[in-house]
């Protein structure tokens, strides 16, 4: 499948907005593909991620990457395990870690706790280890205590991130 989404610069160049990027389709509680991530290819891109604008049906502090696939087991098991990224999901689900949601590489949200609120009372922040995951994981505690979730925190070494763990 060839997915471009085109945009213009200010000069009148049309270009690729999500070149050289590997897609993630970003799905409803229905499994209807409501936007898209990218994460870019080239080590040297100044945005790693980039995720589609928000719309009338995609408003990312209330959609959590991958909920349509785990909810069940996150309702099962009455935890949830909350990664950063799209390939963290993808790795700890497809190793049968199932009750698993992605912030997309955004922060942790009020509308995301109280969506998961209503699956689990348990919450696991397995961000990434560097500087920006342990300060996300910092900012969503408070946000996760205020909608009444136990909150449990998996500090990784700096150069980890739950992809990596799971590779190991």
């Amino acid at each position: 499948i060839f997915l471009a989404t085109i945009s213009q610069k200010e000069n009148g160049k049309v270009y690729d907005k999500f070149r050289a990027r590997i897609m993630f389709p970003i799905h409803n509680l229905a499994s209807k593909t409501i936007a898209f991530g990218g994460r870019s290819l080239d080590p040297a891109e100044k945005a790693k991620y980039m995720n589609s604008p928000e719309t009338a049906l995609y408003k990312k502090s209330q959609v959590l990457y991958g909920l349509n696939f785990s909810r069940n087991a996150i309702a099962r098991s009455r935890e949830v395990i909350f990664v950063e990224g799209y390939m963290d999901f993808l790795q700890l689900y497809q190793a049968g870690v199932e009750n698993v949601v992605s912030v997309s590489g955004t922060a942790l949200t009020k509308e995301h706790s109280q969506i998961l609120k209503q699956y689990s009372k348990t919450a696991y922040l397995v961000f990434d280890g560097d500087q920006a995951g342990q300060k996300a994981a910092s900012r969503s505690i408070p946000i996760l205590l205020e909608a009444d979730f136990y909150v449990k925190v998996l500090l990784l070494l700096p150069d980890e991130d739950p992809d990596s763990i799971v590779k190991m």
